[in-house]
């Protein structure tokens, strides 16, 4: 998601247009992610190519935390930036990641609110590595370095930490996926810290340090069939061919820059319209279920897009003008 964006940044400083569009790719994916898994038919989804497919799904998530690390590495590698407005924006994300989890149509069931609200999804863990980076930045030139230690610290406690248990349920759901959790701080806060130790060896131009990266990638993907490494060989080589072809298609692919802008609010719209608005008594995942070919949940996936995106053009309009209302004062 991205968890960086202050409206008070000029926009040059602040970003770069291929980690939007990639962003953008990877928004998308992650609302087809969704529809597939929601609303392909059952029997379709224990078929081999549908097992193929997942490997892919399986590449989204990476890529967000990928991203936001090495968004934030970039727009302060220049000059230190103020951690408080990046900590509401993470506290912020922290908050909506727990509210999505509550059970609405349940809360009278108290054992089964608790068990929804203290799993650890992917806003979670999100917003906790973004605030792992914002004291990862305060260590100066040794920044990157601690993000590498950090990193494989991460990674190789992922299997010894799934037993660790103090106690407390809240706590214990940040590692554990037996508390209910998606996913949990190890490995996945890894992937972040894998962005940020990347701006150091390549700023996101296309150059020669971009082919290192690509081919830095390359080895990580096929050469080692690890979790860990052979995703983040495949986000970082992704990565490598977004920005390079990201200039050629600038004309056809502002509407995914805008997605990738806006990635936190379509995450939050898709995910209420599937799991939360009643259409007409129940939410879609209960209404349609895992019943559907694959060319009608084409067909849902776009709907779902579609009126995200929606969401995210208007509220992109909305920035805009309060910030020409700033700028202009009162009249």
């Amino acid at each position: 998601m991205s968890l960086w964006h202050d409206p008070r940044v000029s926009r040059t400083a602040q970003r770069l247009d291929w980690l939007d569009l990639f962003r953008g790719l990877a928004v998308l994916g992650m609302i087809w992610t969704h529809s597939a898994n929601t609303f392909l038919d059952a029997a379709l989804q224990q078929t081999a190519w549908f097992h193929e497919l997942t490997y892919y799904h399986g590449l989204i998530a990476p890529a967000f935390f990928w991203i936001a690390g090495f968004a934030r590495a970039h727009v302060t590698t220049e000059t230190r930036k103020p951690a408080l407005p990046a900590l509401k924006r993470l506290l912020l994300v922290l908050l909506t990641g727990y509210l999505l989890h509550v059970p609405w149509d349940r809360l009278l069931d108290t054992q089964a609110v608790l068990r929804a609200v203290i799993a650890v999804d992917v806003l979670h863990c999100l917003a906790l590595t973004g605030i792992l980076l914002l004291v990862l930045e305060r260590c100066g030139r040794w920044r990157e370095a601690a993000a590498l230690v950090l990193m494989l610290l991460f990674v190789s406690l992922e299997g010894p930490a799934r037993e660790w248990s103090t106690g407390v349920r809240a706590l214990d759901a940040w590692w554990s996926p037996a508390h209910g959790s998606v996913f949990t701080l190890f490995p996945w806060a890894g992937f972040g810290l894998a962005g940020f130790a990347t701006r150091r060896i390549w700023n996101g131009g296309v150059n020669r340090r971009a082919l290192v990266t690509a081919g830095t990638g390359a080895l990580l993907a096929f050469a080692q069939p690890v979790f860990f490494l052979e995703r983040l060989g495949w986000v970082m080589l992704a990565a490598v061919v977004v920005a390079m072809l990201a200039e050629n298609v600038a004309r056809f692919t502002g509407w995914l820059r805008l997605a990738g802008r806006e990635s936190l609010l379509l995450y939050v719209v898709h995910l209420l319209i599937i799991h939360s608005i009643p259409l007409p008594r129940l939410p879609l995942q209960h209404l349609i279920g895992p019943t559907q070919p694959p060319e009608m949940v084409a067909c849902i996936f776009t709907i779902l897009f579609g009126l995200s995106l929606a969401l995210g053009i208007w509220n992109e309009r909305r920035k805009r003008a309060a910030r020409e209302r700033r700028l202009t004062g009162p009249r």
